[in-house]
C-alpha cells in the first residue's frame, strides 16, 4: 500500500497471470512451460488443488479441481488456461495463523530486539492523560495507551464502519461482542455459522471491536465498528488460499470497509491477487499480518501482495518484536507483544492463553494487524466513508511514527501507527 510497495510487480514463475488478449491464448497454444510454472508452486505434502480465475460481474469467481498426480494437475492447468473466459490459473496454497504465542516477556525481547531511540509516538504518548475506559481489564491493555484510544474516540470510535475479520470465525455470543457481530459465512464448512473453534478470530475480533466502558472485559480500539466474520480456517487455524480468496469476494460484497487478514503463507498465488485487487476496486482496505519468523524468514503473503497493508508486530517499548518478520511483506507497524483480548472458552490447543476464561493474552503480527484494521474503520467513520482505500491507507503509513530510524525500514515499515495523526484536520 504504501509507496515501495506499489512498485512492486508479481514474482515470475510462480503462478500465471494472463494478461494476453483471449485470441492470443486460446486453442493450443499454451506451452507446457507455462503449466508446469504454475504446478511447480505446489508444495509437497499438500492436496494438488487446481485454482481457476475468471472475473465476472459480482467479482472473481474461483473453481479447483484436485488431482493426484503433478502429471494430471498439468492438464488440468493447460486445459484452463486454453479456456478463453479464464484469467488466471494457480494451485490452492496451504495458510494458517500468522504464528501466536503466550508472549516473550517485553525484558527480554527489549534484550533481543534491534534497539531503537525513544519514538516521537513514546514522548507524545507522555503528554496524552485521557480518562481511561472502565473496563476491568483495561489496565492491561497497554496498546490502547500507546495509541492514545481514548483521546481518538473523541472524534471517531468507528460507528458505521464494517470490519471482516476473514479468520478462525468469531464467538459472536461472547459478553463482549455481543450485539456487534453481523451473520458471517463459513468457508471451511460451507454453512452460515462462522462460529469460532480455534480463538483466533474471537481474538483479533476482540481487538478491533470489543465494547468499550461496559464494565468488564477489554474495550476494542475502534469499540463502535461491527464485525462481519469470516471462516476460512479450521479448529488448528489452518486453510488454504481458495477459501480465503472466496471469503475477501464474499466480504466485499457484503459491504465490508475493511477486511484483515491475520494469517500468512509463503506462496504467492494468482487467485489471492485478484481477490485483493477486486476489494481495492471497492475502496476497501485491505490489511495482513507480516508474519512470525523474524528477520531471517521469507516474505509472507498476503501482506507482500500490492494493495495490503502489511503489519510488524511492535512491544510495548517501541521496539520491533523480534519475531516479527522483516522485509516487503511490512508497511507498518502496531502493538503485537502481549496482547489481552477476547477468547472462546475452550481455545485450540495451539493458542497459549494466559487468563483462561472468556480473555487471553497472545502475541504476534496476529495481533498486530487488528490495530491497523481499527485505524481504518476509525478513519472511514471520522471521514464519513469518503476516501478511497488508498488514501486510507495511505494516512495511515505516511503519518506513523518512525521507530528510531528516518522513513522506511524492512523491520518496522513506515513506523508506528499514529491514529491522531492521521485524523488530524479531519
Amino acid at each position: 500500500m504504501a509507496q515501495h510497495r506499489i512498485i512492486l510487480t508479481l514474482a515470475t514463475g510462480l503462478a500465471l497471470t494472463l494478461t494476453a488478449a483471449p485470441a492470443a491464448i486460446a486453442g493450443p497454444q499454451t506451452s507446457d512451460r507455462e503449466a508446469a510454472a504454475v504446478v511447480a508452486t505446489a508444495q509437497p505434502g499438500q492436496p494438488l488443488t487446481v485454482v481457476t480465475t475468471t472475473q465476472t460481474a459480482s467479482g472473481p469467481q474461483f473453481t479447483t479441481e484436485t488431482v493426484d498426480s503433478r502429471s494430471e494437475a498439468l492438464g488440468v492447468v493447460s486445459d484452463a488456461l486454453d479456456e478463453p473466459g479464464t484469467s488466471a490459473v494457480g494451485m490452492a496454497h496451504p495458510i494458517s495463523i500468522a504464528g501466536v504465542t503466550d508472549g516473550v516477556s517485553t525484558t527480554d525481547a527489549a534484550a533481543v530486539a534491534t534497539k531503537t531511540k525513544t519514538s516521537t509516538a513514546a514522548v507524545a504518548q507522555k503528554k496524552r492523560k485521557s480518562k481511561r475506559a472502565n473496563d476491568t481489564l483495561r489496565r492491561r491493555q497497554w496498546a490502547l495507551t500507546r495509541l492514545g484510544a481514548e483521546k481518538v474516540w473523541r472524534k471517531s470510535s468507528g460507528r458505521g464502519a464494517v470490519v471482516a475479520v476473514v479468520d478462525s470465525g468469531v464467538q459472536a455470543s461472547h459478553p463482549d461482542l455481543k450485539g456487534r457481530v453481523l451473520r458471517g459465512r463459513d468457508f471451511v464448512d460451507g454453512d452460515r455459522s462462522a462460529d469460532d473453534r480455534n480463538g483466533h478470530g474471537t481474538h483479533v475480533a476482540g481487538t478491533i471491536a470489543a465494547r468499550a466502558n461496559n464494565r468488564r472485559g477489554i474495550a476494542g480500539l475502534a469499540p463502535s465498528a461491527r464485525i462481519l466474520p469470516v471462516r476460512v480456517l479450521d479448529s488448528a487455524g489452518n486453510g488454504n488460499t481458495y477459501n480465503a480468496a472466496r471469503g475477501i469476494v464474499w466480504a466485499v460484497n457484503r459491504g465490508a470497509d475493511v477486511i484483515n487478514l491475520s494469517f500468512a503463507g509463503n506462496q504467492i498465488d494468482p487467485q489471492m491477487q485478484a481477490a485483493v485487487d477486486y476489494a481495492v476496486r471497492h475502496d476497501v482496505v485491505v490489511v495482513a499480518a507480516a508474519g512470525n519468523q523474524g528477520c531471517s524468514g521469507p516474505t509472507t503473503y498476503p501482506a507482500a501482495l500490492p494493495g495490503v497493508i502489511g503489519v510488524a508486530a511492535s512491544n510495548r517499548h517501541d521496539r520491533i518484536a523480534p519475531f516479527s518478520t522483516c522485509g516487503p511483506a511490512v508497511d507498518v507497524s502496531a502493538p503485537g507483544q502481549s496482547i489481552t483480548s477476547t477468547m472462546i472458552k475452550r481455545p485450540s490447543a495451539g493458542l497459549p492463553c494466559s487468563y483462561g476464561k472468556s480473555y487471553c493474552q497472545l502475541s504476534g503480527t496476529s495481533m498486530a494487524s487488528p490495530h491497523v484494521a481499527a485505524a481504518a474503520a476509525i478513519i472511514i467513520s471520522r471521514t464519513r466513508h469518503r476516501l478511497s482505500a488508498w488514501s486510507v491507507g495511505s494516512l495511515i503509513t505516511t503519518r506513523a511514527d518512525n521507530l528510531g530510524v528516518a522513513g522506511y525500514d524492512p523491520a518496522s515499515g513506515n513506523g508506528l501507527i499514529n491514529i491522531g495523526r492521521a485524523l488530524k484536520g479531519r
